[in-house]
């Protein structure tokens, strides 16, 4: 699944996916092992030149966790960082299958608001869903025409059933591109509602040295 999370060595070190209609995303992983990918790291979306906003997810040799993202925009010492790793998916999915859904109960849940690097409020996302979809040929509207592509598919605020989940959101991932589309949805009356689109549909030059101005924020 790296392969799908993370754009392909060598285009990561100098590329990019640009936006169709929402900010960029520069990759970085560490350690960087080429072709290759280390048993345990982190790695980062990088959402803009300056090395910030960012997402930060890692790795181990069972699974892709989320671990922090931006809180305020134009902030790198403002996040959002859960108390424990959230695993997002398994290191590795069923060659052209589905990967199997992870389930995490709400006392594994907990994420904390850092401002100016510390710790300000403990918040709570209830149940989590999270899925990868069957692999297929999606066309990204954007210069990189048809590209292999998995759906990362994560639900929560659900029920202790991990049904009636109230928010939705699915990152679409190419095959050594990492992602190029982000939905956001609302339940409403039982169906998801999509409120935003953000698309990062166009390859190009360029990259983003890491701003981390907080150890707690990656480390």
């Amino acid at each position: 699944m790296m392969n799908y999370f993370l754009m392909g060595y060598p285009n990561r070190l100098s590329s990019h996916m640009g936006p169709g209609t929402a900010n960029p995303s520069f990759p970085y992983i560490s350690p960087d092992l080429g072709t290759n990918f280390a048993t345990s790291g982190y790695f980062l979306w990088i959402k803009s030149t300056n090395g910030y906003p960012w997402d930060v997810k890692t790795f181990d040799q069972n699974y892709v966790y989320d671990r922090s993202t931006e809180l305020v925009w134009g902030d790198p010492t403002s996040f959002k960082r859960f108390n424990q790793d959230l695993p997002m998916s398994h290191r590795c999915a069923p060659i052209g299958k589905q990967g199997a859904t992870i389930k995490i109960p709400s006392a594994s849940t907990n994420f904390t608001s850092y401002s100016n690097c510390q710790p300000a409020k403990v918040q709570n996302l209830g149940y989590v869903k999270n899925q990868i979809s069957v692999p297929r040929s999606f066309d990204t509207k954007g210069n990189l025409g048809t590209v292999l592509e998995r759906d990362f598919i994560y639900q929560y605020s659900c029920d202790s059933n991990y049904e009636n989940c109230k928010y939705q959101e699915i990152f679409r991932l190419g095959y050594q591109v990492g992602i190029f589309d982000w939905r956001y949805y609302n339940n409403v009356n039982g169906k998801f509602q999509l409120v935003q689109e953000s698309k990062i549909n166009h390859f190009g030059p360029g990259s983003a040295t890491p701003y981390l101005p907080c150890s707690t924020s990656y480390e």
